[in-house]
């Protein structure tokens, strides 16, 4: 008798939560419990996903969003980002959960969606305890430059060059919002432990 279909995944786990567990202990708990408590910020999400722990895309992200995959979006953790603290690991969860929020209501997912930063800018008093004023494109302006060609045949006098603008919020904050918007000094919370493969 054949009995490699007589159990499935299901007939143990009741919940993702607890495979997360069964596969990373307090890591997996914990990233699912901050999962649960950043819920209310994302109306219709819903009451959980599948949270992976593992290496993610070129070894450098701490977490990514798939969010068509084909049984729902999935979030996935670097493993590394545990060991960095607990606060870490929420605002990359919150992070990862924008993505997913944007995805499930239709919009932009990207960091340089206006959707994402209307986002993230309404979402930082609840999460970083302060306002945030930020605008897409707002970090950068155009300006005329003489242009070091002048003179060659076809050339103009001057080019137009982007530039940064001091005293604005940059993209690069904002692609990487909530962590990178933390003053240097936060506490980043106690590490947790978590098993790597």
């Amino acid at each position: 008798m054949d009995t490699s279909s007589l159990y499935s995944y299901t007939d143990y786990m009741t919940s993702y939560r607890e495979a997360a567990v069964a596969l990373w202990g307090e890591a997996g708990a914990f990233a699912h419990d901050a999962y649960g408590r950043w819920l209310a910020l994302y109306p219709g999400l819903p009451e959980q996903l599948p949270i992976v722990i593992g290496i993610t895309a070129y070894g450098k992200c701490w977490g990514l969003t798939r969010p068509t995959w084909e049984h729902d979006p999935r979030i996935t953790l670097s493993s590394s980002i545990f060991a960095k603290g607990t606060r870490v690991v929420d605002d990359v969860m919150v992070h990862e959960m924008l993505h997913v929020w944007l995805a499930m209501t239709g919009q932009e997912i990207h960091h340089n969606s206006q959707a994402w930063y209307e986002a993230a800018c309404r979402l930082s008093p609840a999460v970083l305890g302060h306002e945030l004023s930020a605008r897409r494109g707002a970090d950068r302006r155009s300006v005329r430059v003489p242009n070091p060609r002048d003179g060659e045949p076809g050339q103009p006098p001057t080019i137009v060059r982007k530039v940064p603008v001091p005293d604005v919020v940059p993209h690069r904050a904002i692609a990487t919002w909530p962590y990178s918007l933390r003053p240097p000094h936060a506490p980043p919370g106690d590490p947790i432990p978590c098993p790597t493969y």
